[in-house]
């Protein structure tokens, strides 16, 4: 059952002792476990409430200014309660992503089934090194690899919280970028035509979702509320569920964030046989008004702008006329995790599943 502990406390997020379990490397021997939480409320079990306390493995590569501006979702709780009480709030400036992999001590004391799922899933970690290699040389995944992705996610559905969806994003699909990084995407803001389906998908079964449809579902606008049509919520307050407390923060990441991936150009002497995409991470998306610039409609050739055209031609009053540069959504991609857990889902498509057999015991016993 969902409670809020109102005397939920902050406490420290120390380094490790074993950087090689945070960094998920090939020396790390278990999975970190969570931290008892000050003052611990009963959760009904054996055991006392617990919370994520170390951070996401990312957090000790990246600058923490940079993941500061990218820090989207203390605006968009802060949104949620100025709504929620009519006056200004006080938000917290920095949002600091747990590690994932603590969840897998989830118990949920009614559901044997959710126990197990949750920690199968929150256990995956990729089978080589992550970080901080990665920063500068991205995994990279055949995209008939990643296509298989979403059936292969259904047999963790009932984890708490769900995996995350992923989005390619297809280089014809990216009209402009700016500033134009395809290496380190933080903060990027992509113009993109307003299509749901990109123009050469191979996955019938299930169709891809482009930039733009996956920010109709689980994008925010401007002013940090959910996008337009979204059924999505911004959670407020920590949420104790089974025997671990979730921070608001943690539940509105769970919400919104999506796993992108950046097809990797075709060019020539390239070593790739096939289409692939490189991992990017976990982004909230955030649809703004941000106009595009003239100069990057007028740089595009006349048959780039006609298969623009073709996409969305109601951004052209149906004519292909292309003086005008048109009026193209703008996504921006704000940097939040760097998902080890999916990562090591698509480790067990590419390699063959290991240690996917957990039993029921074993979840609720927390070994």
């Amino acid at each position: 059952m969902h409670y809020v502990p109102h005397d939920l406390l902050c406490a420290p997020r120390p380094m490790p002792a074993d950087v090689n379990n945070i960094l998920a490397r090939d020396e790390a021997t278990r999975i970190p476990q969570a931290q008892v939480r000050p003052n611990p409320t009963s959760t009904g079990s054996n055991g006392p409430a617990l919370q994520a306390f170390l951070p996401a493995p990312f957090t000790y590569c990246i600058p923490r200014e940079f993941l500061e501006v990218e820090s989207i979702i203390p605006k968009m709780i802060h949104e949620k309660l100025v709504d929620l009480h009519g006056m200004p709030m006080h938000p917290l400036p920095f949002f600091n992503m747990p590690d994932t992999r603590l969840y897998a001590q989830f118990i949920s004391n009614f559901c044997q089934h959710k126990d197990a799922v949750t920690r199968r899933y929150y256990s995956k970690v990729p089978r080589n090194p992550c970080f901080p290699d990665d920063l500068r040389r991205p995994r990279i995944y055949p995209i008939k690899l990643l296509n298989r992705l979403p059936n292969h996610l259904e047999k963790y559905k009932d984890a708490f919280p769900e995996p995350l969806p992923m989005v390619i994003i297809r280089n014809d699909e990216v009209i402009c970028m700016n500033p134009s990084r395809w290496y380190n995407m933080y903060g990027v803001i992509m113009h993109v035509p307003p299509t749901e389906q990109p123009s050469n998908f191979e996955n019938l079964e299930n169709p891809e979702d482009t930039l733009w449809s996956m920010s109709l579902k689980r994008g925010v606008s401007a002013s940090y509320k959910p996008h337009s049509g979204s059924q999505l919520s911004v959670v407020t307050s920590p949420v104790q569920f089974g025997n671990i407390i979730y921070s608001a923060e943690e539940l509105t990441y769970a919400n919104f964030a999506v796993n992108v991936f950046m097809e990797v150009p075709g060019l020539p002497g390239s070593e790739l046989k096939e289409p692939a995409a490189a991992y990017k991470g976990a982004f909230i998306l955030n649809v703004i008004d941000h106009p595009m610039h003239p100069t990057c409609w007028a740089g595009l050739s006349e048959d780039r702008k006609m298969d623009i055209y073709w996409r969305a031609p109601q951004l052209f009053g149906g004519l292909p006329t292309f003086l005008k540069c048109p009026d193209f959504p703008a996504v921006n991609l704000h940097f939040q995790n760097w998902d080890i857990n999916l990562l090591g889902v698509l480790d067990d498509l590419k390699f063959g599943t290991v240690d996917d057999g957990i039993d029921v015991a074993s979840a609720r016993n927390g070994n």
